[in-house]
């Protein structure tokens, strides 16, 4: 084989790990408990997830873990087996520089669990239920957006009754592309819900479903950042 062949051979395989965790059609189901303006606030599935940490840009970083975790969910982990996953990958910064990547895991078997790796580059890691405040952009996920689209959530739900908890993250339900117009992403922020305070305009926006009625999140734009 020659050197031009191989090294196409190796581009293809690159590409692959980078775009398998976005082939899935799945998308984690999250419960709606309110709306507030652009802002829904939701309710994550307690579950597994891979993840794993990277240092530097937030774009470099991003590659780095999408070719990572590609390469451990088509085979490469201790059991050699093929892993779903669901939508979207969610990308925090758990210092400065350092980058935590994250993606769900479900219908994960006990088998797995048990010879999984809790070290290494990829780990697997149980994930508890959580409550989200999340707003939808379009554009590229570029850190000033992930910044303006933070600034837009805190302003939504000041005069509501969610706290916000901790510092923006990005969630990702494809590739960002390279027409800007056409990219789309989520920002979310952790909240918690004060007991005390709120006021009936809330109350009203308030939206609950029982678990086996769990609303799968539409990915389409929010019209405010249009």
């Amino acid at each position: 084989m020659g050197t031009f062949a191989r090294l196409g051979d190796k581009l293809r395989s690159l590409l692959r790990a980078d775009s398998v965790l976005f082939r899935s059609g799945e998308t984690a189901e999250e419960l709606i408990l309110a709306r507030h303006g652009p802002v829904e606030i939701r309710q994550t599935l307690a579950g597994w997830s891979l993840e794993t940490c990277v240092t530097g840009a937030p774009e470099r970083a991003r590659v780095i873990a999408l070719r990572r975790l590609g390469r451990y969910v088509n085979g490469e982990n201790r059991g050699k087996a093929q892993l779903r996953v669901m939508r979207p990958l969610v990308q925090a910064e758990e210092a400065a520089g350092r980058w935590r990547l994250r993606v769900a895991l479900p219908g994960v078997e006990r088998a797995f669990v048990a010879a999984a790796g809790r070290n290494g580059e990829v780990r697997l890691r149980a994930l508890d239920s959580e409550t989200l405040a999340v707003i939808r952009v379009l554009g590229r996920p570029t850190p000033l957006a992930v910044r303006h689209a933070e600034t837009a959530i805190r302003c939504a739900i000041t005069p509501t009754r969610w706290t916000p908890t901790g510092n923006a993250m990005l969630r990702l339900h494809a590739p960002p592309v390279v027409p800007p117009f056409l990219g789309r992403f989520e920002v979310a922020v952790r909240v918690v819900e004060q007991t005390h305070g709120s006021s009936a305009t809330d109350w009203m926006n308030r939206v609950t479903f029982d678990r086996p009625a769990a609303r799968r999140v539409a990915t389409s734009a929010s019209p405010l950042l249009r």
